[in-house]
This record gives structure tokens, C-alpha cells and sequence, in this order.
């Protein structure tokens, strides 16, 4: 997938032009640092919505919560291992005062809100896409049914938590013992129970928690939109704001199609692109703006990478003569 995307990312630059390109950067200018900044918002609104999925006593500070949720994109960013690599970052702090249980309870939850926050951006941008006109019949069917499983999935998602089975679905399952034997197999089992007592006395008791994750987490999806205005100003393009939203919302549901692309490369580029075009602009600077994308991440990647180091010192290590888990 990663010479899949790179191939699809060379390709897409030279359809575009790499003097046209260049000459968009240099207008553009001191307008991509801006871009760049602005995503500040985004990860910290991200970090917020993660702490509101911790019971009110055990919730960790700001400071904490985003620094760990930098280093965690550093790594989502950096390796092919999608977000299941971040999630072992956040998911392994040790903080003082927090049982591991509840760790994992709050990471599990933000999972879930987080998905239904893109997901009800994506389902937006899937309509875009639909009613544009742009797509031929295969490709609108394509759509449609990409939109409806990612609802089904978030759904899904939500029902086994509230109903308190979804870690259970693995913990209790036959593959365990197989694989643990049967006293690791029953210990993974009563830890499964626990997690998943936790998630349905959260849905039960901390709607309200829940509902200002996700909107926090919209709004931190939504500062992409802010960037893109950003970028359009300094560029002195003309926009209007419905058209604004509907380019986010597009590129925000094409990316959702492409997430098992590492690092979206070569995909989150065509969906800007598509975007564009569907707002009626050059595609090309669509390429463009992808490209001031893909500054940010590096940027917020480095400093996620040199937080890094602090925050692996608050993850335990195994005992002596034990494997790390």
C-alpha cells in the first residue's frame, strides 16, 4: 500500500505540474506557516474530547492529554500500522492515580467518539459527493455504500459498548485459551468483564460526557475546514462558505474511504483534488493544499516525536523474567 500511494502521489504531481505548483507555493508563501499553526487547535480540541471520556476524579491534566496525544500521532503518522499503533501509546500511560482499567475504558470510549464525529462529517461529505453530479453511477453506488457502513459501523460500535460486550467478544472467546492457556485465558476474561462493565455504566450514567466528546472532536475535525479557508484567502481565490463546507466535508469522507492507506499517501492528495474540482477550482491546488497538509503533520509529528520520549517513561515495564504485553 505505501509503493501503491507514493506511485499514485508521483502520478497525481505530474498530472498537475510541478511548475504550476511551484508557482502557487511561492503566492502562497508565508499563508502555508499559517496553515500549519492553526492545527493547534485541532489537537488540542482532540486532546480535550479525549479527557471528557474520563470519570470527572481520575482525569488526567490538559498538559498530559495532549502530550500524549501528540506522541500518538507521531506514531500513527511514522509507522504503517494505521491508528492501532497511536492507540497503544495512549493506551499504555501509566498515570498516577489511574487504574489501568479505567485507561482503557476512557481510550475505548474516545475511539467511539471520535468515529461518530468524523462519521457524521463523512455522511455529509458522502451527500456532496451523491447530489454533485460529478460521479458516474458505479462510483455513486460506491459512495452510498461506503457511507452506510461506516454508520453501521460506528452503530455497532456503540451498541456493544452501551450493552457491555464488546471486550468480551474477545476476552471470553475460544481463541484466547488456545493461544494463552486457560489461567491467562480466565484472567483476560475477568478483565474483559470489568472493561466491559465500565463502558455500560458510562453510556448509562455519562451521556452527557459522551455528547461533548464528540463534539469536541467535530470541532477538532472541523479546524480542517479553517485551514482551508486560510489557505484560499491567501491565495486570494474567491469562496463561498457553503461551498467551503462542502469541499471539507468531500475530502473529509474520502479520507474515511482510504484510512488502511498508510498514512493516506497519494490517497488524501486525489481527495483534495476531487474536493476542488467539485468546488469548481483548479485541482491542482487542491494538490497544494494537501502538500501544506502534509507540512502540518510532519511538523506536529516532530514535536509528537520529541514528546515521545517523556511520555514512554510513564509507561510500566514488565517484571523481571515476564514479557512486556
Amino acid at each position: 500500500m505505501i509503493l501503491l500511494g507514493a506511485a499514485g502521489f508521483v502520478a497525481l504531481v505530474l498530472q498537475s505540474g510541478p511548475a504550476q505548483l511551484a508557482r502557487d507555493a511561492s503566492a502562497l508563501g508565508a499563508g502555508a506557516v499559517l496553515v500549519v499553526a492553526v492545527a493547534a487547535f485541532e489537537h488540542l480540541l482532540h486532546a480535550l474530547a479525549w479527557g471528557r471520556c474520563f470519570a470527572g476524579g481520575q482525569r488526567p491534566s490538559v498538559r498530559a492529554l495532549l502530550e500524549t496525544h501528540l506522541a500518538a500521532h507521531a506514531i500513527n503518522l511514522s509507522t504503517p500500522t494505521a491508528t492501532l499503533g497511536g492507540e497503544v501509546v495512549r493506551g499504555g500511560i501509566a498515570w498516577e492515580g489511574i487504574s489501568p482499567s479505567e485507561r482503557l475504558t476512557a481510550l475505548t470510549v474516545d475511539r467511539l467518539s471520535l468515529a461518530a464525529a468524523d462519521t457524521a462529517i463523512g455522511l455529509g461529505g458522502c451527500a456532496v459527493l451523491w447530489f454533485s453530479g460529478a460521479l458516474d453511477g458505479a462510483l455513486r453506488t460506491a459512495v452510498a455504500a461506503g457511507g452506510l457502513a461506516l454508520a453501521a459501523g460506528v452503530a455497532g460500535f456503540l451498541a456493544l459498548q452501551r450493552r457491555g460486550r464488546l471486550a468480551s467478544v474477545v476476552g471470553e472467546g475460544r481463541l484466547p485459551r488456545r493461544l494463552l492457556g486457560p489461567a491467562r485465558a480466565a484472567r483476560l476474561a475477568a478483565g474483559a468483564r470489568e472493561i466491559d462493565g465500565r463502558l455500560a455504566a458510562f453510556h448509562a450514567e455519562r451521556a452527557g460526557d459522551f455528547l461533548a466528546s464528540v463534539a469536541l472532536h467535530a470541532l477538532g475535525t472541523s479546524v480542517g475546514a479553517l485551514q482551508l479557508a486560510i489557505f484560499l484567502a491567501w491565495l486570494g481565490v474567491p469562496f463561498s462558505f457553503g461551498g467551503l463546507l462542502a469541499m471539507f466535508a468531500a475530502a473529509t469522507a474520502l479520507d474515511l474511504f482510504s484510512f488502511f492507506v498508510p498514512a493516506r499517501l497519494g490517497a488524501q492528495e486525489g481527495a483534495r483534488m476531487v474536493a476542488f474540482s467539485l468546488g469548481g477550482l483548479e485541482p491542482a491546488r487542491g494538490l497544494l493544499f494537501s502538500l501544506v497538509l502534509r507540512l502540518e503533520q510532519l511538523v506536529w509529528a516532530a514535536l509528537g516525536m520529541a514528546l515521545y520520549a517523556r511520555v514512554a517513561s510513564s509507561v510500566p515495564s514488565a517484571p523481571e523474567g515476564r514479557p512486556a504485553c
